[in-house]
């Protein structure tokens, strides 16, 4: 399809109440602007009747190419960049694919960890019932480390070489309960860590690495420690989001991740929500691969997410640094009704520089520095700005790649993007956002009618 057909197939369609600040012009040269849609990516085994289930995704700036983290196929999609656009799959063994809950009859017993190839619930009223879990599902998160990508998955991180997708190396990661991922992942080439989360522990987690093997051989890494992110200790957070490595120049030198909630966090008494800064200091002497209570480490900060009105309702997912002091934290409240906002905050000190109200609702975030912009991944974004929770009849959700100025802190535009397009990557100049099949009555993706990736441009 055309690029001048696939604008007009998606700016065509009226969305009532909501004003596309870019991507849609009128002008009959369809240009190359930021959020301009380019193409839409047909991914092998995905179809109308086929959910495409996703996660994460990242680009590789050494090689042009894109990976997403794919739970239908059990693989990591490939997009290359110098090959136009061309979707090949990585398939190696022990990706856990779809998995959730079973009820064989109403009121019956709940099995857990149940295998569910298809991706897609079962309706209502339909036994056995199928329910798939996030949690029980993978792959998750993806990362770049040297010439390995780091994939989490249910119970361990896989290792595998970015150019062939052989597996390198299967890193076990236990949960209580058994059978949960490890998530969303972070790299620090600097100081040669990797941190990834395990949100849905009875005590969620950070699993720390050591890639200095990693980096230097391709060998595996070596567990350091799993960072319990209870506060006080023995109270579990409320779960575990993105997290970003801050140790560049004139960084702060801390790995910072989005934490769902905790019970002890200065100027919050009802947290929902707040950035955990952890200095880098403490983690390398870390070894052995035991428990250790992040609390106990020297120099975290906490930033309390109060996104619009006190207490803090932020339910943070996504996290990446942006120019100058700025990261980013995407704010995707579940309270019905409550403002959907993207807050930046100054990194050093935690004061909220801005909240762009309206932008928030999504999942992964990312800084585009060539175009100076911020890039969010929208997918519960709704007419009016507030939420709507996971979409319904009534309150359905309008799935957007939502653009915010990184200079004036400001929106600059939002663009319409497929059902359930919470992930976003720049790199090349392009935008990949994912989507499942659609349009949904509940969830949105009018103009995308089957799963793939959406390619915009940055600028």
């Amino acid at each position: 399809m055309q690029r001048r057909q696939i604008r007009d197939l998606v700016c065509g369609t009226a969305v009532s109440g909501l004003v596309l600040l870019s991507g849609c012009s009128s002008s009959s040269n369809p240009g190359t602007g930021a959020g301009q849609l380019s193409n839409v990516l047909t991914v092998p085994g995905i179809s109308s009747a086929v959910t495409y289930s996703f996660d994460l995704g990242v680009y590789d700036s050494a090689t042009g190419k894109y990976y997403v983290t794919d739970r239908t196929n059990k693989s990591i999609d490939v997009v290359d960049t110098r090959n136009g656009l061309a979707v090949t799959q990585f398939k190696p063994a022990g990706l856990a694919g779809c998995a959730g809950q079973m009820t064989v009859s109403p009121g019956g017993t709940v099995a857990q960890n149940v295998a569910i190839p298809t991706c897609a619930n079962t309706a209502a009223g339909i036994f056995p019932s199928f329910t798939v879990n996030n949690d029980q599902s993978g792959p998750d998160g993806i990362d770049i480390v040297g010439n390995t990508l780091f994939v989490g998955d249910v119970n361990k991180l896989l290792v595998l070489n970015k150019t062939t997708g052989a597996l390198i190396a299967t890193i076990a990661i236990a949960s209580n309960p058994t059978g949960l991922r490890a998530d969303e992942g972070c790299f620090d080439p600097v100081n040669h860590l990797y941190a990834i989360s395990t949100p849905g522990d009875a005590n969620p987690f950070m699993t720390i690495l050591d890639t200095t093997a990693t980096e230097a051989t391709g060998a595996a890494p070596t567990v350091k420690a799993r960072l319990i992110m209870d506060n006080p200790a023995g109270t579990a957070s409320g779960g575990l989001e993105a997290c970003v490595f801050d140790t560049g120049p004139g960084g702060t030198g801390k790995l910072f991740v989005n934490n769902d909630g905790n019970n002890a966090v200065p100027g919050s008494t009802a947290s929902r929500g707040e950035i955990d800064g952890i200095p880098v200091t403490s983690l390398t002497p870390l070894t052995g691969g035991g428990n250790v209570q992040y609390t106990t480490l020297l120099g975290i900060s906490q930033y309390p997410l109060l996104d619009g009105t006190a207490p803090g309702q932020c339910d943070p997912t996504g996290i990446a640094l942006g120019p100058g002091t700025d990261i980013g934290a995407m704010c995707r409240t579940g309270t019905i009704g409550r403002s959907l906002n993207f807050l930046i905050l100054n990194k050093t000190t935690g004061a909220v520089a801005a909240t762009v109200v309206g932008a928030g609702g999504g999942d992964q975030i990312t800084y585009d520095a060539g175009s100076g912009n911020w890039f969010l991944g929208t997918s519960r974004a709704t007419a009016t700005g507030n939420s709507c929770g996971g979409g319904s009849a009534a309150c359905p959700l309008v799935p957007m790649v939502t653009i915010v100025n990184g200079a004036s802190r400001t929106l600059a535009g939002k663009v319409p993007s497929g059902n359930n397009s919470h992930s976003i990557i720049t790199g090349g100049g392009l935008v990949f956002s994912p989507f499942t099949n659609g349009p949904s009555a509940t969830a949105g993706g009018v103009g995308f009618p089957n799963g793939g990736i959406a390619v915009f441009f940055a600028q």
